[in-house]
This record gives structure tokens, C-alpha cells and sequence, in this order.
């Protein structure tokens, strides 16, 4: 089977009969199953893109927080002993 008719397959369980006889006999069909399976594949390839961006993104986040807390403290300490800078 190929791998757009059990994509379809899959996601249409219930239908599985019908689909393959849709399958294979119309060319339409089988375009509709090609341009699905493409398009899950992309979206799978998004969403793990996605998912690695949105970590990077936490990640720089606190980065961002523990250096601006940082920052703070070195301007209050300088500030409250009177050092030179």
C-alpha cells in the first residue's frame, strides 16, 4: 500500500473499504490522498520545528530574566556602597 493510502487509511478507519475502492478507481481521489499526506507530513515537520523554536525561545527567556536580575543587583550594589565605577 502506498504510504498516502495509509495515511488516509488511518485517519479514515472507518471507512477503509470505501476508501481504497476510491482510491483505486479514481485519480482524483488518489491526488486528494497525495496532497493530504503531504500536507500532514509538513505540518509534522512544523509543529516539531515549532516545538524546538518554543524551547529556545523558554530557554533565552530565563536567560534573559536571570541576567536582567543580575544586572539590577550589580547597579543596586554599586549604587548602595558608593563604589566608583
Amino acid at each position: 500500500m502506498r504510504a498516502e493510502l495509509i495515511c488516509i487509511v488511518e485517519n479514515f478507519a472507518s471507512q477503509k473499504e470505501i476508501v481504497k475502492h476510491l482510491y483505486e478507481c479514481s485519480e482524483e481521489f488518489r491526488m486528494l490522498c497525495l496532497d493530504y499526506f503531504h500536507c500532514i507530513r509538513t505540518l509534522e515537520k512544523w509543529e516539531a520545528t515549532m516545538k524546538t523554536y518554543t524551547q529556545r525561545i523558554e530557554e533565552f527567556t530565563e536567560l534573559k530574566r536571570i541576567l536582567e536580575e543580575k544586572t539590577l543587583q550589580y547597579i543596586n550594589n554599586k549604587t548602595v556602597n558608593n563604589d566608583p565605577i
